[in-house]
């Protein structure tokens, strides 16, 4: 029972972020410690995003015990976020920090990624290294494996 009451309120604090701040999702990511970051771009209304999430969820809760921050960035609008912790919660990814951000205009979001060929396509999956310079870019579906690597590539 704590367990579920523990997840429940890791749920309800899905905080909305606004574009602007957008700039401060890998810092976010990475915690109060300079070390490696994961984002990972999704919305409940894309399909792709929840064929993906049980194949990338093994590798993403892993994550923090490796010393890896990780932030799922939901784009869904602010009035889906109980739709989006739902989301989490079936896919069972709720122990991990999630962030609904409200970007109807996806510019300043591709900005802050740093990646000149994401146009906002989900799902979205970005590794950056312990200085916050991204060093892999999964646009469409990740594959568990490709990212594995690129993780493993900035955890040396």
């Amino acid at each position: 029972m704590g367990a579920l009451l523990a997840a429940l309120s890791a749920a309800a604090a899905m905080p909305v972020l606004q574009a602007g701040q957008a700039p401060q999702l890998v810092a976010e990511a990475a915690g109060k410690e300079a070390r490696p970051a994961v984002l990972h771009f999704w919305a409940t209304w894309c399909e792709a995003c929840r064929d993906e999430f049980p194949a990338l969820r093994p590798g993403l809760l892993k994550l923090p015990a490796r010393g890896v921050g990780v932030l799922l960035v939901s784009i869904d609008p602010p009035g889906d976020r109980q739709k989006a912790q739902q989301m989490l919660a079936h896919y069972r990814l709720q122990a991990l920090p999630a962030v609904l951000l409200d970007a109807p205009d996806p510019e300043p979001v591709l900005r802050a990624v740093g990646e000149p060929k994401w146009d906002g396509t989900l799902p979205a999956t970005f590794v950056f290294d312990a200085e916050g310079k991204l060093r892999k870019s999964f646009v469409g579906r990740a594959d568990p494996a490709a990212l594995e690597t690129a993780i493993r590539s900035v955890t040396r």
